[in-house]
């Protein structure tokens, strides 16, 4: 067994998982797992880690090298970078002594932003002696057996049960312990049986598969004993479908869980969650309802329920297989609204997030000018949002979009596309900002992130937290307590409790 492990955490995003700081994902646990399980402690690094201390020499000292990272779905990150292309290349040259092994969407294909095709990195054989494709927990398990398992090899629930327990240790080791978000894998794959044109959760995780409530709490436990108090169940398509394959359909999956990380973990410090259906709302009013209830009651406050509508064009969304209907999505957002818009620590307990994409199958000029009608219409019924992501998809090998685009061309609106993002700014972010965070709110536990000059940013943990202005240069890693004064586009200003502006 080789004994000089290192797993770099090059930060993944993907529709449904996120491991960029503050966050760790589960995928860079379940590997750090595997070797616990046979006996072996790996030393763990983030990629920015060895950006900023210069370790790229240092990795070629290990037996195992594991990668994990990679981006599906174009961001903007302030508390890390994921792992680039070129950082690949420069693992693998600065490190020709251990056997490479890499996990992420990269296998699939790469691009830098959205609104560009991802290429297929043909030559990633070369630079991996690994680039595991299937599941990697159970590719490092058999692997550490003393097998030689195929890259693409399937999930083997036994093989996860079995390390789940053994990676908690390794959020001992993340910068950012004890501020560490710990995602938590509910489900993986998605609960409809066909997927929207620019999909990749089939691609990577096959069919859908949901966890057991007692599994999870059993994951949670051990996370709370490393010393974790924020979790995010994110690691799903559709948070709100749990249990509905297993026909529960009186909430008792989420209500088991819900309950039982208040159970499992007394000094808590956040409880969120990321994607939901509005599609699964409208065709299932009274299971939504209810899971909306149990979200709420159990939650900490500032949570969003991700709603990828991704267009309300119905030519669009006909063509791009989205499964709504624009009207539905306005009805969803009231009943997030309802349900769980009642005020925690003085914040929305939970609200919805509005997902927009272009670069769709069918897009046209009208697309921009329906996408702001509905959004306007949500504005003068006084439905809140926590938040409205305006994205160009990211195109990648294997999914129906891209067969699409290798046989006709989808025309770039990259004109309208900045002008819509200017018009949604300016006339619904801010108004809605005011109305989430109204002057004088006060958002707790506060940390401090960066310096821009004399202006210090900071976050609250927790699922789209708001960017929150201090101006007053205050050290990195502090945490306080702010009151709201000020509004901006896509953030906030506020002054120090208890001190004057």
């Amino acid at each position: 067994m080789s004994d000089k492990i290192v797993i770099i955490d090059g930060y993944i995003d993907e529709p449904a998982q996120f491991g960029v700081p503050p966050y760790i994902s589960p995928t860079c646990r379940y590997a750090f797992g595997c070797y616990m399980f046979y006996g072996v402690t790996p030393e763990y690094y983030t990629i920015d880690q060895i950006r900023e201390h210069d370790l790229w020499n240092y990795l070629n000292g290990f037996d195992h090298l594991i990668l994990i990272g990679g981006v599906s779905v174009p961001g903007k990150y302030i508390g890390g970078n994921p792992v680039k292309y070129t950082e690949l290349e420069k693992i693998s040259q600065y490190a020709p002594h251990p056997l490479k092994i890499y996990k992420g969407p990269y296998t699939l294909g790469y691009t830098s932003k959205g609104g560009r095709d991802a290429h297929v990195i043909e030559h990633l054989n070369n630079l991996y002696d690994c680039p595991v494709t299937g599941n990697l927990e159970t590719f490092l398990f058999y692997l550490l057996k003393g097998d030689l398992p195929a890259e693409s090899i399937e999930k083997d629930e036994a093989v996860f049960e079995k390390i789940t327990q053994y990676g908690a240790p390794i959020i001992r080791q993340h910068p950012n312990y004890p501020d560490l978000i710990c995602e938590i894998e509910v489900s993986t794959g998605c609960e409809r049986n066909s997927h929207c044109s620019f999909c990749t959760e089939p691609l990577f995780y096959g069919k859908y598969h949901e966890r057991l409530p007692e599994k999870i709490l059993k994951e949670i436990e051990g996370l709370v004993k490393n010393g974790a108090r924020y979790f995010r169940l994110g690691r799903a398509a559709n948070i709100l479908a749990y249990g509905y394959t297993k026909n529960d359909k009186d909430g008792l999956f989420l209500d088991q869980l819900y309950s039982g990380i208040r159970q499992k973990c007394p000094k808590l410090g956040m409880l969120h969650t990321d994607n939901a259906n509005p599609g699964f709302i409208q065709n299932n009013p009274m299971i939504s309802e209810k899971a909306i209830k149990i979200i709420s009651q159990y939650n900490t406050s500032g949570d969003s329920l991700s709603f990828g509508v991704e267009s309300f064009d119905e030519t669009v969304i006909k063509q791009n297989n989205l499964a709504i209907d624009p009207d539905g999505v306005i009805s969803a957002c009231e009943t997030v609204n309802r349900v769980g818009g009642f005020l925690k620590d003085g914040v929305p307990a939970l609200l919805p997030g509005i997902n927009l994409l272009f670069g769709l199958i069918g897009e046209s000029t009208k697309t921009f000018d329906i996408n702001f009608k509905y959004l306007k219409k949500l504005m003068e019924k006084g439905i809140l949002l926590r938040r409205i992501n305006i994205r160009k998809a990211m195109v990648f090998p294997e999914t129906p979009l891209y067969r699409y685009i290798q046989k006709h061309k989808i025309k770039s609106h990259s004109r309208e596309f900045r002008k819509f993002k200017e018009k949604v700014r300016e006339e619904i972010d801010r108004p809605m900002l005011k109305k989430v965070y109204p002057s004088g709110t006060i958002i707790k536990d506060v940390i401090v992130e960066y310096n821009k000059g004399n202006i210090s940013f900071g976050r609250k943990l927790g699922t789209y937290a708001i960017l929150i202005g201090i101006r007053k240069k205050i050290k990195p890693g502090t945490k306080l307590n702010v009151r709201i004064t000020e509004h901006g586009y896509r953030s906030v200003t506020g002054v120090i409790e208890n001190e004057d502006g």
